[in-house]
Formats: structure tokens, C-alpha cells, sequence
């Protein structure tokens, strides 16, 4: 026997289970006044019209309404992706093409900040004089320092012209773990290289 058999099978058994109180419902229905049966009718529509309300009409709307709420949320989402995009691509653009100037101290001095280190323990020479900014560090932690290094040559288009570090130690002569001194010399390309 298939499933749609059996299905049919069911849905006989169920009929004919039901059909003694159908044939009872059908005689009392007859046996009522017309007005009666206009009431029974009017009570039915409005039964039916209830639950297509609340099985097909009431669901799209809280759907709608939901929606209604969440597009200005993704609007302002995809907003921020594409002011993102933008910099990006622009930072994309700056990094590919060397600088034609020195970095502003503000700039630098943020930007090793943000790196994670802290301002008492660096020190800018005459930036922007020349086309050089030499980095003094003391005692800074060298996984926040490299990776500074790194992207901030890359990033103001400035090629690493000199680098002297020595592992920073305590009053004891002691190394202290991960941490080191230094001067660090950041330049302008040198003219040839520049497009």
C-alpha cells in the first residue's frame, strides 16, 4: 500500500467516523427558523473570516512590520560597509603611491598610540623637517612596535631607512622580556624611486 493509499484510507475513516454527527448537525440546522439559520450563517462567515485572518493576513502583516523596522538598520549597516569600501580603497590608493610629504607629528603620535604605545615611552625628532622622522623607543613592547612598523612605512608610503634595537633591561642589567630601545629612522623615498 503506498503512502497516498494510505492517506485516502485514513481520511475515509475519519469521514465516516464523522458523518453520524454530520447527519445530527445537518437535521438541527434544518429544523431552524430562518432567522435562526441567518444568525448560524452570519456567525460561520464571521468564524471563517477570523481565520483567514489570523492564519494568512496577520502573519504578512507582522512580517511587514518587522520590515518596516529593520530597513533603516540595514540601510544604515550598508551605509557604513560602503563609507568603508571607500576608505579602504582610498587607503589602497595612498599606500601604492610614496609620499610626497612627511606624515604630520599628529598623525604619527596617533598612530603609535593606537598601536598600543604609550606616549611617554617614544619620542619624535624634528618631524617634519627634511624628508626624515627619526622614533627614539624606550622600553616598548616589541609585538606592538614591529607590526606599527610595518604598516606604518606602508601606510604613509615611507621607506625604513635605519633600525637599532637592543633589548631594553632593568636597573639590573637584566633583560626584560619582550621589550626594547631603540631609534628607528623613517624616510621619504629617494627620488629615483618615486613615480
Amino acid at each position: 500500500m503506498t503512502p497516498t493509499e494510505r492517506l485516502n484510507a485514513a481520511c475515509r475513516a475519519v469521514l465516516t467516523s464523522l458523518a453520524p454527527a454530520a447527519d445530527r448537525a445537518r437535521q438541527r440546522y434544518q429544523a431552524l427558523a430562518p432567522r435562526e439559520r441567518r444568525l448560524v450563517n452570519g456567525a460561520g462567515a464571521l468564524l471563517g473570516a477570523m481565520l483567514v485572518f489570523t492564519l494568512l493576513v496577520e502573519p504578512a502583516l507582522d512580517s511587514v512590520r518587522k520590515l518596516r523596522e529593520e530597513l533603516p538598520r540595514l540601510r544604515s549597516q550598508a551605509a557604513a560597509v560602503a563609507a568603508i569600501t571607500t576608505q579602504a580603497m582610498a587607503l589602497r590608493g595612498r599606500a601604492a603611491a610614496p609620499a610626497a610629504a612627511l606624515p604630520a607629528v599628529a598623525d604619527i603620535g596617533a598612530s603609535l598610540e593606537r598601536a598600543g604605545l604609550p606616549a611617554d615611552h617614544w619620542k619624535l625628532d624634528h618631524p617634519g623637517q627634511g624628508d626624515s622622522v627619526t622614533l627614539v623607543v624606550t622600553e616598548v613592547p616589541s609585538s606592538a612596535l614591529l607590526p606599527w612598523l610595518e604598516h606604518a612605512a606602508g601606510d604613509w608610503g615611507l621607506a625604513v631607512r635605519q633600525v637599532e634595537l637592543t633589548r631594553a633591561a632593568n636597573v639590573n642589567g637584566r633583560p626584560l622580556p619582550g621589550l626594547v630601545n631603540g631609534i628607528i629612522k623613517l624616510a621619504l623615498p629617494a627620488p629615483r624611486a618615486r613615480s
